[in-house]
């Protein structure tokens, strides 16, 4: 396909497949290139993010609703995609900027290197913010419902809790490596409440919480509201 494009073909591609092929995606030479949840490529030293930097295209956009999650690295990461060189190097970013910013010793300084900062990167930033893109969305309503558990999935969180505190009682070693049993234990108490079939479906019990949500469902459906489910286990 890449060797047959024409012009005003649009290619969509995922980063997984991106990374795959970059070889064949440098070669192109792009109109536009956009990246959409440009989260993805943060870390400039993933593989993911040099299959980016090789693309070579006349026109780029980086679309994110996170463009920095953990420091100030990952901002200077987007940049030297979208306008290559005007950060300067990333040992000169860290020392111009990141380090005043993130690890203040002078706060005359820190408020200098934001206002270089913001001058350098704003004319190519367009923000909207929630309350700029929602104005036509009524105010959101939470309703918490809670289910109770059948007495089956009663005796199986409690066979599985007692399992549990048998199983950190043998744990032996530095306390991390008994945080990491604690939590993967109430992770297994969590998908029990959740579902019993992802714990144990050999037993074949029937959820409590699925069958409130099918009835929940139901209700929603039959009186034509659309739907978006979220569930954190499958």
């Amino acid at each position: 396909q890449l060797n047959n494009l024409h012009g005003y073909d649009v290619v969509v591609t995922s980063y997984g497949l991106l990374q795959l092929e970059s070889e064949l995606f440098a070669k192109v030479q792009w109109h536009t290139i956009v990246l959409d949840e440009a989260q993805a490529i943060k870390n400039a030293a993933t593989k993911r993010s040099a299959a980016v930097m090789a693309l070579k295209g006349d026109f780029r956009i980086a679309v994110t609703g996170t463009p920095l999650e953990n420091h100030l690295g990952e901002l200077w990461n987007l940049f030297r995609f979208i306008n290559p060189g005007l950060l300067g190097s990333i040992e000169q970013f860290n020392l111009r900027f990141a380090a005043p910013i993130e690890k203040p010793q002078d706060h005359r300084a820190e408020l200098g290197a934001r206002k270089r900062l913001r001058r350098l990167i704003q004319p190519f930033i367009l923000r909207r913010t929630k309350s700029q893109v929602l104005t036509e969305l009524p105010s959101r309503t939470e309703i918490t419902l809670e289910v109770d558990l059948s007495a089956d999935e009663t005796a199986l969180y409690e066979s599985l809790r007692r399992a549990a505190l048998e199983n950190l009682e043998k744990v032996e070693g530095p306390a991390e490596k008994k945080s990491i049993q604690i939590l993967a234990e109430i992770m297994k108490l969590r998908r029990a409440c959740c579902n019993p079939n992802l714990i144990a479906p050999e037993l074949k019990l029937a959820s409590s919480k699925l069958s409130a949500f099918a009835h929940l469902l139901e209700n929603l459906l039959d009186n034509k509201h659309k739907v978006l489910v979220f569930s954190q286990f499958v």
